[in-house]
């Protein structure tokens, strides 16, 4: 994922897509439409994830099961540490909410770039066939 990417460079590549799609033959076209319809997710559901979870769920939601572990494995070792009084803990935790605010502040174009990537896979294997 590219966080600066402009946006107006993502919608230019959705919109090239969009068209790519539309001149596929109605048999394929459909076929692309009902196996996006049932990997795409949803934007909103991304940013909720991240902005009320601290743990990665959101991660999970885009099928990054690892980073997911990851971040939670991060967390509940923070939390423990703090609660036995490790001062590092407290960096840690920090640490890590510094490496999940990018994500928070870009959640839509992060779930955006997810969708567009998928869909160009799904393209290229729905033309394949």
């Amino acid at each position: 994922m590219r966080l600066f990417e402009p946006i107006e460079q993502l919608e230019q590549k959705e919109e090239l897509l969009r068209s790519r799609v539309n001149s596929l033959p109605e048999t394929q076209k459909k076929e692309f439409y009902e196996r996006q319809s049932k990997k795409h997710k949803d934007p909103d559901t991304y940013a909720t994830l991240n902005w009320f979870f601290l743990g990665g769920f959101h991660h999970c939601y885009m099928g990054k099961y690892a980073l997911f572990a990851l971040e939670l494995a991060v967390l509940i070792v923070s939390i423990i540490g703090l609660i036995l009084g490790h001062s590092s803990a407290f960096l840690i935790l920090v640490l890590l909410v510094i490496y999940e605010l990018p994500q928070l502040f870009f959640s839509q174009k992060i779930a955006r770039q997810h969708n567009y990537k998928l869909s160009c896979e799904i393209f290229n294997d729905v033309r394949r066939d």
